[in-house]
């Protein structure tokens, strides 16, 4: 049976850590702001994380063996992240979040932040960075510019981090940002251009898997951690690094795709 094994050394107390992890979702700006914010922030590689009892994945850094998901720490702005160089299992996703969600509590982290993107809520996309959160903390996250989600029902990897976060001593949160690959293809399903599941794979394959991530998603989830952490995250190579990893979204995006039943968003409203 898989198991997860976290090995990760401990961190400083410090009132301001926050833990960002990006969701699996198609257009692959989460997992983009993270690879951007490690390298951009110089973050330092902390620890690892090993799922056993499945064939073994390895990725290869400058000639240097590293296990795909690593965790990486800016001591300064109290800023951890979680490098994910191919997407967790769907079926172990549950029991990778509670793994972390341990060593938060157990290293005082005071906020665990899942980071997304969704189809556009209204008419137009718009700038608005979305959230979710328990409800003692909804004044929180609204002081910081971010429009709370009115109605929504949530399923998928962001459901599964929800509900372990929720029931636990941190302040927890779900953020998104509204995507112009899936608010383009949301309309194209509504409009009944595209009716089945293979043309929205297609589709995503054709756009996210040649294309690159959405960047402009990426830079709305990038202002938004600017924000958790009280530093303005520089912004000036990002499309270049979006395409320096083009190889790492394909990958990502064919994992991705396969496990995915009908629909493109976690989020119906």
């Amino acid at each position: 049976m898989p198991q997860i094994e976290v090995k990760i050394r401990k961190i400083e107390k410090d009132p301001r850590n926050t833990l960002v992890i990006a969701c699996p979702e198609p257009s692959l700006a989460s997992v983009v702001t993270v690879e951007y914010i490690i390298d951009k922030l110089k973050m330092e590689e902390i620890g690892a994380i090993k799922i056993t009892g499945v064939p073994p994945i390895i990725t290869a850094v400058d000639g240097a063996a590293k296990l795909p998901y690593r965790l990486f720490y800016r001591k300064d702005l109290g800023l951890i992240t979680i490098r994910q160089h191919v997407p967790i299992p769907m079926e172990l996703y549950g029991q990778f979040i509670e793994k972390i969600l341990d060593w938060a509590e157990e290293n005082n982290i005071r906020r665990v932040i899942a980071i997304t993107s969704i189809p556009a809520i209204s008419e137009t996309e718009t700038d608005n960075v979305y959230f979710v959160t328990e409800e003692y903390y909804v004044e929180e996250f609204k002081s910081l510019g971010f429009q709370p989600i009115k109605d929504a029902i949530i399923a998928g990897a962001e459901a599964m981090f929800l509900d372990s976060v929720l029931s636990r001593s941190i302040v927890g949160a779900l953020i998104m940002a509204e995507s112009k690959v899936l608010t383009a293809i949301k309309k194209l399903v509504e409009s009944g251009k595209v009716s089945s599941h293979r043309d929205v794979m297609y589709i995503l394959g054709q756009t996210v898997g040649q294309l690159g991530p959405d960047v402009t998603a990426a830079i709305k989830l990038i202002r938004a951690i600017s924000k958790l952490v009280n530093f303005e995250i520089p912004l000036d190579n990002l499309e270049e690094h979006a395409r320096r990893y083009s190889s790492l979204v394909e990958k990502n995006l064919e994992l991705w795709l396969r496990p995915q039943k009908e629909g493109a968003s976690p989020l119906v409203y």
